[in-house]
């Protein structure tokens, strides 16, 4: 009987030759994916400052489809936050792009590679992202008004359904 030392070794060689096997098989399979040219992958003739603006200024369903809000509410909402100083415009993006990238993924769940057809890298979309999200919680507080927790509103006050529910002892 074969002590474990060689049954290891045994084992090893087999796998070895397998792995030899299995590089025969792969190797022609990715060969002309290595030969290939790198080709620039976001190629749109419009940087993202200037195709937030062809939506802005362009059809008024544009705006509608692509940020889910009219053409003049977006603009409000850009000088409301250029105006409380919320975010910035910077060197690379105005205040109308970070805000059309962000209604932008949220209206069509759009992922950071679809949100680079913009024209900016990964980690610059990710972060003016990141920004948006981070005053949300200041807008929160100035435009939402949590409900009177002593008034029931009137629809289920009115329902039967509902009301047995709401009655205190």
């Amino acid at each position: 009987m074969a002590s474990w030392e060689e049954l290891a070794r045994n084992f090893l060689l087999e796998e070895e030759e397998e792995d030899e096997e299995l590089f025969f098989i792969l190797l022609p399979a990715v060969m002309p994916f290595l030969d290939k040219e790198k080709t620039p992958e976001h190629t749109s003739s419009l940087p993202g400052a200037k195709k937030v603006k062809e939506i802005l200024e362009g059809h008024e369903n544009w705006c509608k489809e692509e940020f889910r809000m009219e053409a003049e509410i977006f603009r409000a909402i850009a000088n409301f936050l250029r105006a409380e100083n919320l975010l910035r415009d910077t060197r690379g993006m105005k205040i109308e792009e970070q805000l059309g990238l962000f209604m932008f993924m949220l209206s069509h769940n759009a992922s950071t590679k679809r949100l680079k057809e913009f024209q900016h890298s990964g980690e610059t979309v990710h972060r003016k992202i990141y920004d948006v999200f981070n005053i949300i919680p200041t807008l929160t507080q100035k435009f939402i008004r949590l409900p009177n927790p002593s008034h029931t509103h009137m629809k289920i006050t009115c329902d039967p359904r509902f009301m047995p529910f709401f009655q205190v002892g």
